[in-house]
């Protein structure tokens, strides 16, 4: 910090940075499942559909692989918090499990959290966004193969862009709300096919 007359500034040095975000090598790798993250709520619009709030969470897996410096690159997917047959969660977890929920457990709800710690064999491709950027996306998750051990692959922390990516979802959310003039809700619509499940 720097002492300017009985004033105390931080000190910010402003460069221009060429780092980039490094993204999971392609491939089929061994995984575990290190974290479920609920983002809470996100404006959803879909063509000739109304705008709507969904709930959504990410689920988080290591491999092993590490970028240039060491560190775990980490590969996660989110979803629409929904076991609708319509959504893409329930087939992604069915084909993890390697079978198929009951209408009787779809509508029970599936505790997502009790994935924390679960293992699978991913399967990563990369692609271009609009914006020219290059990112990991998993094709498939499939269990392991019987008595495959797969590793801890070490210490998992949180990255701090999760916590800005529920930042910008809360203040959207709060924005949609008050363009319309709802109020927060207490609990999902049971009417809604899209309704949250409790994790």
């Amino acid at each position: 910090q720097i002492l300017q007359g009985a004033r105390v500034t931080d000190e910010v040095n402003a460069t221009k940075s060429s780092a980039k975000y490094e993204s999971h090598p392609e491939g089929s790798f061994a995984c575990r499942c290190v974290d479920l993250i609920d983002l809470g709520e996100k404006v959803s619009a879909f063509p000739g559909a109304p705008t709507k709030l969904l709930r959504r969470a990410a689920l988080v897996f290591r491999t092993g692989e590490q970028n240039t410096e060491g560190h775990p690159i980490d590969i996660a997917q989110e979803f629409t918090v929904s076991m609708h047959e319509k959504g893409k969660l329930r087939p992604f977890l069915e084909r993890w499990r390697g079978k198929s929920y009951t209408e009787e457990q779809a509508e029970a709800g599936v505790p997502l959290h009790k994935l924390v710690g679960q293992t699978g064999f991913v399967t990563i491709e990369h692609k271009t966004s609009q914006k020219g950027r290059t990112y990991a996306n998993i094709v498939s998750l499939a269990p392991v193969a019987k008595g495959m051990t797969i590793p801890e692959f070490g210490k998992y922390d949180r990255a701090p862009y999760w916590e800005e990516r529920k930042a910008a979802y809360h203040q959207e959310a709060e924005q949609y709300r008050k363009s319309i003039g709802a109020p927060k809700p207490n609990a999902a619509s049971a009417e809604d096919p899209d309704s949250d499940l409790p994790f």
